[in-house]
């Protein structure tokens, strides 16, 4: 039987091991979702700007969730107060209602979600409640999302006409490297609370450019606290740039509260992210690739 004696220092085995994996696979499939298991995305090395939300500017202003409050982030929004985080661009409509903050209990929450993971911010992505998509969703045990045919979603109405988006481009060809992993953190709206239960699982939408032919869009869950995937999920992934000479941009993408009734389902939460992690990943050895492709696959990783 494996027994990991240090998460810390089997760390960069395991990093390794998903790299080999990644080596393994179509090269079509260059965003790699990793198995469940213990946390791999490490703050030491962590290439996003501001990842975690704590900072207002380059100054290192404190974020609104210091103060146990929140502002309005989407940009296009008419609601006030308003900031971005330090980093990040974002977009929205005029009653997009995304608010960026946390509070000061204990432990630290966000619009109701699981206690946050690292710090006292997190960004919900507030934007309407009647998003309708035209094949029934596939909620997956890793996390994912899939469709039986490519799905179009639709922002319901003049009132909420677009998704609420968060991006930022991450430098990875500055710091050149076999592969990389993504992670992040990823809770509800209310999954502590007003949403937990069975069939009110989100939807959201992340794209990581110049890691997929033609910049796909891939769709995971939004936990709802139901007994399906708890109330948050540790979504982690291995990548390899297509360009390695240009960087990649993550871009978040949140429609609104779906309605899923046409499926059988109802109405969903929101998506609260937190703790958005890019490391590079060193490559393996020739003589260890099949032990650390093993320890890989007896990877699972946890939730959130």
């Amino acid at each position: 039987m494996f027994t990991v004696r240090s998460l810390r220092s089997c760390h960069v085995l395991v990093l390794a091991a998903a790299a080999v994996s990644f080596a393994c696979a179509s090269a079509s499939a260059q965003l790699t979702l990793l198995p469940l298991g213990p946390q791999l995305g490490t703050h030491a090395g962590n290439l996003v700007t501001n990842g975690s939300f704590e900072f207002r500017n380059s100054a290192l202003q404190p974020g609104p969730g210091a103060t146990g409050s929140s502002v309005f982030w989407a940009t296009g929004t008419t609601a006030t107060p308003f900031a971005v985080p330090y980093g990040w661009s974002s977009s929205g409509g005029p009653n997009t209602y995304a608010r960026w903050g946390g509070d000061l209990g204990s432990p630290v929450r966000h619009a109701n979600s699981d206690a946050l993971p690292h710090g006292v911010n997190a960004m919900y992505f507030g934007n309407g409640q009647s998003s309708t998509v035209n094949v029934a969703p596939i909620f997956n045990p890793s996390g994912e999302v899939t469709f039986a045919s490519t799905p179009t979603i639709t922002n319901v109405g003049p009132t909420f006409p677009v998704p609420c988006v968060l991006t930022q481009t991450v430098n990875t060809h500055l710091t050149p490297s076999p592969s990389y992993l993504l992670s992040m953190w990823i809770s509800g709206e209310g999954s502590s609370g007003s949403f937990a239960g069975p069939g009110a699982e989100g939807i959201f939408g992340l794209r990581v450019t110049n890691t997929q032919a033609g910049d796909p869009i891939r769709y995971f869950a939004v936990p709802s606290g139901s007994s399906t995937y708890g109330s948050s999920l540790r979504l982690e992934f291995n990548f390899v740039p297509i360009n390695p000479s240009a960087p990649v941009t993550i871009e978040f993408i949140n429609w609104g509260h779906f309605s899923l009734a046409p499926f059988g389902m109802g109405g969903t939460t929101e998506l609260v992210l937190d703790d958005v992690i890019v490391n590079a990943v060193p490559g393996p050895s020739a003589a260890g690739l099949l032990g650390l492709a093993g320890i890989a696959a007896m990877g699972r990783r946890r939730r959130g």
